[in-house]
């Protein structure tokens, strides 16, 4: 099984705990994202790598049509319960089943640093976007941002090693235009978190998607470990929730 697959059906089994921990803070930067498309009444829109449908959510008014796509069944099965209003189908988001020029703007929170290769994913969805259509969208970042700084002693000390890939400012330019993109910006908001409520929330978020995959050679007493550790250095902020160091890179281009 591919590595792909295995995020795939990581995210896809855990969806409900993506739902309770990730999804509500994500929906900050979904609106961001929605705000930064510039969106039209009649415009229609790609939300890739939907998910549980924030994306879609943000950007639904009378008159748009919404399109998400994630290939997590569980996720979609979410999805469709909380955006009712959108269109959701199930496929891989680098290979989508749509003819050119089918949507006006192409939306996307949080996804696009889990595609094996960013700039053919970034090409399909300018395939399926009209000429001059939009691109809007958010991975985490810039590095400095993240938890690495506060969580990696930690993992290194329980004898692990994090393999996550988050792009910088500068990789994440030069795929836009690698792919064919146009006119491409990007802004950085290191100050995002991920809010949980406390530790029963932490462990959710610790058993969410690709971490999800991770943890699984762990025995229970080791990841209880490892996860009681991690919650130890975790940031509180002052509304008493627990703010994982997250940051936000934001991408805007157009097609031509």
């Amino acid at each position: 099984m591919t590595s792909w697959r295995r995020v795939v059906e990581g995210f896809s089994e855990t969806a409900d705990n993506y739902a309770q921990s990730m999804a509500p803070s994500l929906r900050t930067m979904a609106v961001v994202v929605v705000q930064r498309a510039r969106l039209r009444e009649r415009d229609r829109i790609l939300d890739a790598g939907t998910g549980t449908g924030v994306g879609a959510a943000a950007a639904m008014t009378s008159g748009r049509q919404v399109t998400g796509v994630d290939a997590a069944p569980g996720m979609l099965a979410i999805a469709r319960r909380e955006v009712p209003g959108a269109k959701f189908v199930e496929a891989d988001f680098a290979e989508l089943p749509f003819p050119a020029s089918s949507f006006d703007v192409v939306i996307s929170v949080h996804a696009l640093h889990f595609a094996a290769d960013p700039v053919a994913t970034l090409g399909e969805w300018r395939r399926v976007t009209v000429a001059d259509g939009r691109l809007s969208l958010s991975v985490p970042g810039p590095r400095s941002a993240l938890s690495y700084r506060i969580y990696d002693p930690i993992y290194r000390r329980h004898g692990l090693q994090r393999r996550v890939e988050v792009p910088t400012r500068g990789k994440l330019l030069a795929w836009a235009r690698a792919a064919g993109w146009r006119h491409a910006a990007v802004e950085a908001d290191p100050d995002t978190t991920i809010r949980l409520a406390g530790p029963d929330s932490f462990e959710r978020w610790m058993r969410t998607g690709s971490r999800s995959v991770a943890s699984r050679a762990l025995s229970d007493e080791r990841f209880n470990a490892l996860s009681a550790d991690l919650l130890t250095v975790t940031p509180v902020g002052r509304d008493g929730l627990l703010h994982l160091p997250f940051g936000t890179l934001y991408l805007t281009a157009r097609n031509g």
